[in-house]
């Protein structure tokens, strides 16, 4: 096992999730020192003095600490100010209606549970007065050289389908610990924390992802939006998942997006973009709680400077604004040369048409349009006749083009996935007519769509990811026994000479496999 090099162990330490390297380091103490290195390259952490104790000790540990490059604070929280015991009586009997489940507790264990909330909440409380949690983070950043990248998530956020398991919550033995909501406004008092301490100790950070967020984050000076974010020049990426709704809001839902809007209307987003000259990837949504609400949040103005250009952004995600398509345009055209991957979703344009704006032809090997898409019909074009009045649209209105592609999460759209490979490469995969409307779609899905997406991604095919790595130097056809077959490649598992290396070599293998789609699946 010591013959292996080090550059080969830790080729697979990094594919490796966390279950494995910990099996993995009980080989030998040159892979435990090895595996050392890839058991937390993201350290996550909430709000609670546990949570806080635990960052310290993993910022004081001497391998650990040098192969942090992720941090992650979960906006999860308490509510603050706490419930009432009579407001907890009442949450706790309107849970058991829906869980039958769940064990009844008599009214003396309810007041126990009660205290344990109370004093979790007060200690809470402590932490979020006396700003703990931004004292800590500005002692333990700096012990995290390599730190790249931080994160404000408002529970899965960034997260969804990437992790096998997740750690315990320090919240989850709580009796409220299942039902809270956070601190309002959300995701504003975690990112606070972290771009402030950060604004002290001044971290070469390389990338930053927050959502989602309330909107009112931006509502701040323009000299305290730069003391947050210029310490950040150097990031590469960028990705904020802003919310703007009346959910907590004691104003309807167009009043919020209205205050909302003038808000970012004055700069904000502009400016702190501004400060980020080498941005390579730049995501920013804006999401209400009625997606297909007209209203947006923010026009494209808003979010980037006309004219403003860096110099090499590869992928630029625009979500939830409204602009025209002379304005888009003007973004897309200025990054050209550099930009490949575009996604623009719920877009409105206010007063032009998509499909004046679609045929204008980018090399782009990743588009994805998608979601509602709303526009105005321009010069000799008329809405699509038989969609047309669209009576299960409460926001209909004449004159307005309106198609909903879903988004890709929600599974494949034949419209949508139509749009994008239309889209692709400048034109060059699809024949010039455009996919928006059902008969253009089912003209050319099945021979341009399909089989591209077929080959290009390998999403129908099972048998070609079934048959990828098989070995066919044989035409043997014999109906051996799997057993038999991996005794021959791997030896006999009886053998206890090389037992170390064949199963060294089995993990290896199962590394290879793991390549193909190479997240990391550890528990947080």
């Amino acid at each position: 096992m010591d013959n292996i090099p080090p550059e080969i162990l830790h080729i697979v330490c990094s594919l490796l999730s966390i279950d494995d390297i910990i099996n993995f380091r009980l080989v030998s103490k040159t892979f435990a020192d090895i595996g050392a290195a890839y058991m937390l390259p993201e350290v996550t952490f909430y709000m609670h003095e546990e949570e806080l104790k635990r960052l310290r000790d993993i910022s004081l540990h001497p391998i650990f600490s040098r192969h942090v490059f992720s941090l992650t604070y979960f906006a999860q929280a308490l509510d603050s100010p706490k419930f009432s015991f009579r407001e907890f009586v009442i949450d706790y009997k309107q849970e058991m209606k829906w869980n039958r489940k769940k064990k009844v507790l008599s009214p003396t264990q309810l007041l126990a549970e009660y205290k344990k909330y109370e004093e979790a909440v007060d200690k809470q409380d402590v932490i979020m007065r006396t700003q703990a949690d931004v004292a800590l983070l500005k002692e333990v950043m700096p012990r995290f050289p390599n730190l790249e990248q931080v994160t404000m998530s408002s529970d899965a956020m960034f997260y969804e389908g990437i992790y096998v398991a997740r750690r315990p919550k320090p919240f989850d033995k709580i009796q409220r610990g299942n039902n809270r909501c956070g601190l309002d406004p959300e995701g504003v008092r975690p990112l606070e924390a972290i771009l402030s301490a950060n604004a002290d100790v001044k971290c070469d950070l390389k990338r930053l992802r927050a959502g989602t967020m309330d909107w009112k984050f931006f509502k701040r000076s323009a000299g305290e939006l730069a003391r947050l974010f210029k310490p950040l020049s150097n990031l590469t990426r960028i990705e904020l998942m802003i919310t703007v709704d009346g959910m907590n809001e004691t104003t309807d839902e167009a009043d919020v997006i209205a205050r909302c809007r003038r808000v970012l209307s004055k700069g904000a987003l502009r400016t702190i973009f501004r400060l980020m000259p080498q941005l390579e990837s730049l995501c920013i949504e804006l999401l209400s709680w009625d997606g297909g609400d007209l209203d947006r949040g923010a026009s494209l103005r808003h979010i980037i400077e006309p004219g403003f250009h860096w110099p090499s952004l590869r992928e630029l995600l625009i979500g939830g604004v409204d602009c025209d398509r002379q304005e888009l345009m003007a973004v897309l055209e200025l990054h050209k040369e550099t930009l490949r991957n575009l996604c623009l979703r719920n877009v409105s344009l206010k007063s032009t048409s998509w499909k004046k704006l679609l045929p204008k032809k980018l090399y782009l090997t990743e588009p994805c349009i998608c979601g509602d898409l709303y526009g105005h019909p321009e010069g000799e074009d008329e809405p699509d006749g038989p969609d047309w009045p669209q009576l299960d649209n409460p926001y209909f209105e004449p004159g307005l083009e309106h198609w909903y592609l879903s988004v890709p999460e929600d599974g494949r759209h034949d419209m949508r996935d139509s749009v994008n490979v239309y889209c692709r490469l400048g034109g060059t995969t699809y024949p010039d007519e455009l996919p928006l409307s059902d008969e253009v779609v089912d003209k050319y899905y099945e021979k341009h769509v399909k089989g591209f997406l077929e080959d290009y991604y390998g999403e129908f095919s099972d048998d070609d990811d079934e048959n990828e790595w098989e070995d066919v130097s044989s035409e043997d056809d014999n109906s051996a026994d799997d057993d038999e077959d991996d005794d021959g490649l791997f030896g006999d598992d009886n053998d206890g000479e090389g037992m170390f290396m064949d199963q060294f070599q089995m993990l290896l293998g199962d590394v290879i496999y793991a390549h193909l789609d190479h997240s990391h699946n550890t528990p947080y």
